[in-house]
């Protein structure tokens, strides 16, 4: 887990998140399907099937997040 602080110019925190190791990993391999989608120019890679249902809908919701 780590956590991401947002600092206004003075120093002072203005906004922090914690984000999870799973998180990071689904962002990470977001990034890189979409980087191989616009290399190759089609549709980004399919869920990986050996996640379980639960992951997937998260992996989901973080990967739309992303593409907004």
């Amino acid at each position: 887990m780590i956590r991401v602080i947002h600092l206004a110019d003075d120093g002072t925190e203005v906004a922090a998140i914690e984000v999870d190791d799973f998180t990071i990993e689904v962002l990470y391999s977001g990034i890189a399907d979409m980087l191989r989608a616009a290399i190759d120019d089609r549709p980004a890679l399919a869920l990986r099937d050996e996640l379980p249902r639960g992951e997937r809908q998260r992996r989901e919701k973080i990967l739309t997040r992303i593409r907004a």
